[in-house]
């Protein structure tokens, strides 16, 4: 009885020891990772397309600096486009602040009468509070613009870590069949799987985001709140961040139609459309576009998030949601750990095909 406790003891401990270790490796090199990860799914979404090209007798090389550059210019528009808008909506600032002044003194006006709290008083509160922030703001920039700094550093190598993945992924392959030797097969039917569930969440995702962009665009354009395409591309964008970035995305819209309307129904308006954008996606445009190909519960979802947001902040929040799905992915196609499939995924009905239900046989 003590040796099969002990031999309990010792297992937890190691695994203990094998997730800190692994956690600590994450924080330690996110430098590194967060742009090769990133480089990851990219090798994934772009190797049908320099297949497809090789095959036209374009030489492989060649071929997938072709695809790097479609990507990158896809990407470049996009990030025209965005700044564009951040430009336009710059220029209408001061408006902005002016209107901001006017209704907040008519909200400190509506205060005072509810609490007998003089506005003079709330207006002394509200400065010590700014100045505050302004104290502590220098150190936060700092911080901000040089972990930014690097990251983009990293971003840049992301093009070289594509083109080398792909152009040697025969000996990568060859090199896990060495390695795993009599479980080579289905070591390489688990990465194909991992691949092909990669390059379909990635695609589903970067269509979702434009379908999106295109209802909140309209919505928000239809209410006449302005700068409605920033809004209906950022809101867009965030849904990528499940739960959190919905939230987030939703309510910008909603400052800007309380901030420039005097009417409060463009504000239930605003909050209307990213209801029904919301709905529509969850609904109809998610499960035929992204499809189940990370089919993940809520609860590790949730987990996977904020996990990610600590061991990599926002990238960490982006990346976690994929990268728990390959994780599900390997889960389910090794026996030992398919009840750690199990219980990240989704299906009601996994039971029937997993060892329990066979073992109870």
């Amino acid at each position: 009885m003590n040796s099969i406790k002990n031999q309990w003891e010792y297992n937890i401990a190691v695994k203990l020891f094998i997730f800190l270790s692994i956690l600590t490796i994450l924080i330690i090199g996110k430098d590194l990772l967060i742009p090769l990860m990133i480089a990851l799914f990219f090798t994934f979404l772009l190797s049908p397309v320099s297949i497809k090209l090789e095959s036209f007798k374009i030489p492989r090389a060649l071929s997938i600096i072709i695809s790097i550059l479609i990507a990158i210019i896809i990407f470049g528009a996009l990030i025209y486009f965005f700044i564009a808008q951040l430009n336009s909506f710059s220029e209408d600032i001061p408006l902005l602040k002016n209107q901001i002044v006017t209704k907040g003194s008519r909200v400190l006006a509506w205060i005072e009468l509810r609490t007998n709290i003089s506005q003079e008083n709330q207006i002394y509160w509200l400065k010590e509070k700014i100045v505050d922030s302004a104290n502590s703001s220098p150190e936060l920039l700092m911080g901000i613009f040089s972990s930014t700094g690097s990251f983009i550093a990293s971003l840049a190598l992301i093009p070289f870590y594509v083109f080398f993945l792909t152009y040697f992924k025969e000996k990568y392959k060859q090199f896990i069949i060495l390695v795993s030797e009599e479980n080579n097969k289905q070591t390489i039917e688990i990465i194909k799987k991992i691949s092909l569930v990669s390059r379909r969440y990635l695609k589903g995702i970067f269509l979702d985001v434009l379908i999106l962009s295109v209802l909140g665009s309209v919505g928000y354009l239809l209410l006449g709140i302005k700068h409605a395409i920033l809004f209906g591309v950022l809101a867009a964008m965030l849904n990528i961040i499940p739960y959190i970035g919905v939230l987030i995305g939703s309510l910008l819209p909603l400052i800007m139609a309380l901030i420039t309307k005097d009417d409060i129904g463009y504000a239930f308006g605003a909050i209307g459309v990213a209801v029904f954008v919301q709905f529509i996606d969850n609904n109809f445009i998610s499960p035929y576009v992204v499809g189940s190909s990370v089919s993940i519960n809520p609860l590790t979802a949730i987990i996977a998030l904020i996990i990610g947001a600590l061991v990599w902040g926002t990238a960490g929040m982006i990346l976690s949601i994929p990268l728990i799905g390959m994780l599900k992915v390997a889960f389910d196609n090794i026996d030992s750990l398919k009840p750690y499939g199990y219980l990240l995924g989704e299906e009601v009905n996994y039971l029937e095909k997993s060892f329990f239900y066979k073992r109870k046989k």
